[in-house]
């Protein structure tokens, strides 16, 4: 039994309000009490504030009505006699055997202007009277009912008034034929009798005075056997002081109780109402078994649909954080804090090297310890030959559970200063429950995932099959890791085949370069520079940039420095082998987008020429500290012309002068996201300049470093030329 804590002391409901109408014309005995028992009851069970009672005479030529308006409670209660041709709701309704419904004053003064002035002192702005009949349909009386506002009447409003009146009408019925005598107490209406509730009428020492057949059946007795027995000696496998109390409550305070109870001689829940009158105590038990047990159901169920979608979310989730890894390490990496956000407080993930696991990632939920957990990355390898649980599902293929996992790592280290410093790390991360997971890449375990919850719940079975999901979708995307991976490995050999690997020499003609590949992705991008010496001596210098990332990009780069080193060395000039490149990439490449700058110096005397297609103008830094970015007419980019209209790049003349410095580059050297290009052109011009008394490769180095702080989307290429005095 519950502590009488439990019970609740509940404001009157319409459905208590209905029940304590019941009660009450159940124990009405003679019609005067039927109507004392409507109007007292009648308003709160028909949600109005307003009620009274028409009672057809036995001369059936007078009605004779009781009122009880509880609106204003100046107006008394009061009897009246009229006649039934009167001109009033009540006998309206006895007279034609309907109900009549006056929706606002306006049609209470239309139809019954004698009465506007005693309705407007009960503060009743609308009302509703209903005719009484018998159970064979004869007419005995009327009942009102009135509200302080407007009413619209809906089907539900009705049906309940209508309930209300068939209950009146067969109490009112029973009164007019049953004499009162002092036995009928032991009587119920039939309304009570049939009930599918067990109801008893207690006395106010909590005798039983009456029951209905429903609450036989829950004792088990039969109403001669328990009638004038106290309740709780009937029912004392079931009762106890706990259930006197709530009783004794609602006896003393005048208001109803309320609870919900298990009950195990009765063998089921149930919802216990319990409220006084002015005899003892009216209790009906209403079986709330079904419903109890369907909500616990129902909350199981509920709970379960709950974690099954926090898994279906988190594999979602983690799908979408692991997309876009380009590296089998940066897919751990992101693995690692991905599981953190559901499964663990901190994991790591290792993978094989050799004859031992090496740790790749590490992730620990608090912000300090992670710097912690990134200290395990590299270090403290697991060997093949030894205990680590981790070894154990490398090999074996299979998820493993463990209830304290640091602990179980610690117990098979050895003795060294390095094992003690791994085991003080476990111990600081945290301990508890821990699932190792093998992730599979071509049927082969490829890598062993960690995870620990420091002091949590253990691991369980759906915990190992949300992580399996997850897995899958780890060796999904390990394919295209891998495949990424070697587009990069390919693309960047290709890559660094397309650059020189010496730079030409000479006296007066000092050149560097550089390459520096993007600081994010694994596509290796179309940027190149060349430098090499002519059939006529002079120096041919080119960066470009060929549009895209990865071996496409690095394929369609190696051939436009082929082809353009064949023009070159051709004697063809910068202005004519760009043409004769853009000719034939317009025909073999139409897809293909390029931008080059082309220089041929003289390294004897410092004159040049210089042709553009769409490329940045170079800086030159001339003798005299002046910096200015070369002017010229570029011609379009490869690519971005009409085939038939290809235009020859215009040749600019130069000369440098003994020492100028000639800067090259592509635009991935000042261009940012979110930053205007003018701006990064002036970083880039400000930066050469105080390269100024540095040779050409401190010179190289210095730019590069400076320009490339941070990330940086593009790769880059860095061309310089020193032009110095003869000797």
């Amino acid at each position: 039994m519950h502590d009488e804590d439990d019970v609740r002391v509940e404001p009157i409901t319409g459905e208590e309000s209905l029940w304590r109408l019941v009660t009450a014309l159940a124990a009405a005995l003679t019609p005067f009490e039927v109507a004392e028992a409507f109007t007292k009851l009648g308003a709160a069970a028909g949600g109005g504030s307003f009620t009274n009672m028409a009672i057809l005479t036995e001369e059936l030529a007078s009605v004779q009505v009781v009122h009880r308006p509880s609106f204003n409670p100046t107006v008394v209660t009061r009897r009246g006699i009229y006649d039934l041709d009167a001109d009033t709701p009540a006998c309206e309704a006895i007279r034609g055997g309907l109900p009549v419904l006056l929706g606002s004053l306006d049609e209470i003064r239309t139809r019954y202007p004698a009465l506007l002035a005693e309705i407007e002192e009960a503060g009743v702005g609308s009302r509703a009277t209903l005719p009484l009949h018998s159970v064979t349909g004869t007419t005995l009386g009327a009942i009102g009912f009135g509200w302080p506002g407007p009413q619209e009447f809906s089907a539900v409003q009705l049906r309940r008034l209508d309930l209300i009146a068939q209950l009146v009408g067969l109490a009112l019925e029973r009164a007019m034929e049953q004499q009162t005598e002092s036995g009928h107490g032991e009587q119920l209406p039939s309304i009570l009798e049939t009930m599918p509730n067990a109801f008893f009428s207690l006395g106010a020492d909590l005798t039983i005075s009456s029951l209905n057949a429903e609450a036989e059946r829950l004792l088990g007795r039969s109403r001669d056997d328990v009638l004038g027995s106290r309740f709780l000696t009937v029912s004392a496998e079931a009762a106890g002081p706990a259930l006197e109390r709530r009783f004794r409550q609602a006896i003393e305070s005048g208001e109803s109780v309320v609870f919900e109870e298990f009950f195990a001689r009765f063998d089921g829940w149930f919802e216990v109402h319990a409220w006084p009158d002015r005899d003892g105590l009216n209790v009906y038990f209403s079986d709330v078994s079904e419903r109890r047990n369907s909500e616990f159901a129902q909350s199981v169920a509920l709970d379960e649909a709950r974690r099954a979608h926090a898994r279906l979310t988190f594999v979602a989730e983690v799908s979408t954080r692991l997309h876009g890894a380009v590296t089998r390490t940066e897919l751990f990496e992101r693995l690692s804090r991905a599981v953190l956000t559901y499964m663990a407080d901190w994991c790591t993930v290792v993978v094989p090297a050799g004859e031992e696991l090496i740790r790749v990632a590490a992730a620990h939920r608090d912000p300090i310890l992670d710097g912690l957990a990134k200290r395990l990355v590299g270090g403290y390898p697991h060997p093949f030959s030894g205990p680590s649980p981790g070894v154990v599902v490398y090999r074996s293929g299979e998820p493993l559970r463990l209830m304290r996992l640091a602990q179980q790592i610690v117990t098979d280290l050895d003795d060294s200063i390095a094992s003690a410093a791994y085991g003080r790390t476990l111990r600081l991360l945290g301990d508890g429950p821990g699932l190792i997971m093998p992730v599979f890449f071509n049927e082969e375990v490829v890598a062993v995932l960690t995870m620990v919850r420091s002091g949590g719940e253990p691991f369980g079975d759906a915990d190992i099959a949300t992580m399996t999901q997850v897995i899958a979708t780890v060796a999904d995307l390990l394919d295209d890791a891998v495949h990424l991976e070697t587009q990069r490995e390919t693309a960047s050999a290709l890559q660094a085949a397309a650059l020189p690997r010496a730079l030409p020499t000479s006296d007066r003609l000092a050149l560097a370069a550089g390459y520096r590949p993007a600081s994010k992705g694994a596509q290796v991008g179309g940027d190149w520079y060349d430098a090499f010496e002519l059939q006529s001596g002079h120096i041919a210098l080119v960066v470009g940039d060929a549009a895209g990332h990865g071996l496409q990009a690095a394929a369609l780069m190696t051939q436009m420095r082929n082809a353009l080193r064949a023009h070159l060395f051709d004697s063809f000039g910068p202005s004519e082998s760009i043409a004769k490149l853009s000719s034939f990439i317009a025909t073999q490449e139409p897809e293909a987008f390029a931008t080059i700058i082309c220089v041929e110096i003289d390294p004897a005397t410092g004159e040049g020429i210089w042709a553009s297609a769409g490329h940045p103008a170079p800086i030159l830094l001339n003798h005299q500290g002046v910096s200015v970015y070369l002017q010229g007419k570029p011609a379009p980019p490869i690519g971005s012309a009409d085939p038939q209209s290809l235009q020859q790049p215009v040749g600019h003349p130069i000369v440098l002068k003994a020492g100028d410095r000639l800067v090259m580059f592509t635009d991935g050297l000042f261009e940012r996201r979110g930053v205007d290009i003018e701006i990064g052109l002036t970083h880039l011009m400000i930066t050469a300049e105080q390269t100024r008394g540095t040779d050409v490769e401190a010179a190289c180095e210095s730019i590069l470093r400076e320009m490339l702080l941070g990330s940086h989307d593009d790769d880059v290429c860095l061309l310089i030329a020193d032009f110095s005095p003869g000797a």
